[in-house]
C-alpha cells in the first residue's frame, strides 16, 4: 500500500498545477437492493490517487491559495461503533493523513462557500450520482460521470492525469503485487480445467484467489469457452474435450491499482493443430509489440506492428490473401482482430478512460473510422512510467464473418469459405477465439513485463492444464 508521505507528495504536485479551487468527492455507499444492503465500497480512483484508504463519503478541498488541503468525513457516532466498530478520530486521521484540516463532512457546503468566495471552484464527476450532483450543485458545473465532456474541465482532467500517468515506485510496487496475485489466479484456473465442468468453477478458483490475497477483481471476470465474445461474463458453459478457454481477469489491490491479463488454453490439455496455429500467431505478435514498448512510442504504432503480424500469419494459414501492410490498410485483418491493442493501466483497468480521448488521444489526433481500429483505446507516446496492457487476439465471430457487406467488401482477401471452416469445426460452439495479454511498464530504458511470470508458452500452458486433479 503507497504509505501516507506518498499520497501527500501527490497532493503538494496537484496543488503546484492548479490555479483555482478544486473539490474531489470519493462517493459512498450504493445500494444493491435495500437501502442498508450495500455494494462494496470503492473509493473514485482520483480520489484514491491521493489518500490512503478514503472513506466512504469523503471530500477534499484542495486551494493553491494558501496550498491547503481539508478533508470532510462523516461524523463518528455510537450507533457507528456499534454495528461497525471504533474508527479514528477526525484529529487522528488529520495527523494520519498530512492534511490542513479534516472536518465533519454536514460541513461541507457551508465550508467550500466561506473559503472559496467568488472564485472558480472546478470538480470531477464520480461513479457515484449523489456524489456528483453534490459536487455539480457546489461548483455550477454541468457534471456527468457517462459523459466524457461533462466529467470536468479539461484542464483539470489533464493536470490529473500528468500525475497518474507517471507511475512511482510505490504504485510500480503495488501493481507487481496484483500481478503477482493474478498469476496465482490464472495458474490455479489451468490446474483445475477439465472436461465435465462449468466455467463457474474455474470462477470460483480465480476469485477465490484474490479474496485469499485481500484483493478484489479490478473487473467482472471473463472465463468463457466462448472466446469470440470479447466481454462475455456468463458462466454457466460446461467444458468439452475440444473447447478453448480464455480467461482475462486481474487482481485489484486494496490501493486500487491492478493487473489486466488474458491467458487460452485447450480443454484438453493439447492445443488442436489449428489451435496451437493460431495461438503462435497470436504470441508472436504480442511479443512483437511488447518488444516495441520504450519511451517515444506511438502506442498507435504498437497495435498497427501487432496487426500486420496477425496479417502475415493469417495469411500463412490461408485465411487472408495479400501483403500484410495491404491487409491492414484496408482494414481486412480486423475481421479477426477487430479491436485494439490494448489500454492504459493502473487504478482503473482502463486507467482514466472516463476522461475520454482528451486524456487518452494526443492533441491532433483523433480515433480512426475503420472497422476494429476504430476501438483503439490509446493513441498516446510512451513515457517512463506509464503501463499499458498488450493484447492481441484472434477470433472467429459469426455475426462477422457471414457479414454480406464484409464478403463484398474483402471478397479478394479474406477466403471466407475456409473461415466458415473454423466457425463450424466444433459442432457444439466453432473455433471461439484466442487472446494473450501482459502488463508492460514503460521504463527509462526499454520496458518490463509486469506480469511476466503468468505462463503463457504453449508448452508450458499445456503442461499446466489439468494438472490440479
Amino acid at each position: 500500500m503507497p504509505s501516507p508521505a506518498h499520497h501527500k507528495a501527490r497532493r503538494q504536485q496537484f496543488l503546484t498545477s492548479l490555479d483555482s479551487p478544486v473539490l474531489l468527492m470519493a462517493g459512498g455507499w450504493q445500494s444493491r437492493n435495500y437501502p442498508a444492503n450495500w455494494q462494496p465500497f470503492r473509493a473514485d480512483s482520483t480520489f484514491l490517487f491521493f489518500f490512503t484508504d478514503p472513506e466512504p463519503n469523503a471530500a477534499a478541498l484542495f486551494d493553491p491559495k494558501d496550498k491547503s488541503v481539508v478533508l470532510f468525513l462523516d461524523a463518528r457516532t455510537p450507533e457507528d461503533a456499534l454495528w461497525h466498530g471504533p474508527v479514528p478520530s477526525l484529529a487522528d486521521l488529520k495527523k494520519h493523513h498530512g492534511v490542513t484540516a479534516v472536518l465533519p463532512r454536514t460541513e461541507l457546503a457551508a465550508e467550500v462557500r466561506r473559503r472559496v468566495g467568488k472564485r472558480r471552484l472546478r470538480s470531477v464527476a464520480v461513479a457515484d450520482p449523489r456524489a456528483t450532483a453534490e459536487a455539480a450543485a457546489l461548483t455550477g458545473e454541468a457534471l456527468d460521470f457517462h459523459h466524457s465532456a461533462a466529467v470536468g474541465d479539461p484542464e483539470l482532467l489533464l493536470a490529473i492525469a500528468r500525475l497518474r500517468s507517471q507511475r512511482s515506485p510505490e504504485e510500480v510496487a503495488e501493481m507487481r503485487a496484483a500481478a503477482a496475485v493474478t498469476r496465482k489466479a490464472h495458474t490455479l484456473a489451468m490446474a483445475h480445467t477439465r472436461p465435465g465442468i462449468f466455467e463457474q468453477e474455474l470462477v470460483g478458483h480465480v476469485e477465490g484467489a484474490f479474496a485469499k490475497a485481500g484483493c478484489v477483481p479490478a473487473y467482472n471476470t471473463i472465463l468463457s469457452v466462448r472466446g469470440e465474445v470479447l466481454h462475455n461474463h456468463y458462466h454457466g458453459n460446461l467444458l468439452h474435450e475440444p473447447d478453448l478457454v480464455l480467461l482475462d481477469a486481474g487482481a485489484e489491490r486494496p490501493s486500487g491499482y491492478c493487473a489486466d491479463v488474458t491467458r487460452t488454453w485447450p480443454v484438453s490439455g493439447r492445443f488442436s493443430p489449428e489451435a496451437a496455429d493460431v495461438y503462435d500467431i497470436v504470441l508472436a505478435a504480442e511479443q512483437a509489440a511488447i518488444t516495441a514498448v520504450r519511451p517515444g512510442a506511438r502506442y498507435r504504432d504498437l497495435h498497427l506492428l501487432a496487426c500486420r503480424v496477425l496479417a502475415d500469419g493469417l495469411v500463412q494459414m490461408g485465411l487472408l490473401r495479400g501483403s500484410a501492410d495491404e491487409l491492414v490498410e484496408s482494414g481486412a485483418h480486423a475481421l479477426f482482430f477487430p479491436h485494439g491493442v490494448g489500454h492504459l493501466l493502473g487504478l482503473d483497468v482502463h486507467d482514466m478512460e472516463a476522461f475520454g480521448d482528451l486524456i487518452a488521444y494526443a492533441p491532433g489526433r483523433v480515433r480512426s473510422k475503420q472497422f476494429g481500429t476504430a476501438y483503439l483505446r490509446l493513441d498516446l507516446d510512451l513515457a517512463p512510467g506509464m503501463c499499458v496492457t498488450i493484447e492481441p487476439g484472434i477470433y472467429f465471430v459469426p455475426a462477422i464473418l457471414r457479414d454480406a457487406k464484409f464478403k463484398k467488401q474483402f471478397r479478394g482477401q479474406v477466403d471466407f469459405a475456409r473461415a466458415e471452416r473454423f466457425l463450424t469445426m466444433n459442432s457444439l460452439r466453432g473455433f471461439g477465439g484466442i487472446r494473450i495479454e501482459d502488463d508492460v511498464l514503460c521504463t527509462d530504458s526499454g520496458h518490463e513485463v509486469l506480469t511476466e511470470a503468468v505462463p503463457k508458452e504453449r508448452a508450458a500452458v499445456e503442461a499446466l492444464v489439468g494438472s490440479g486433479g
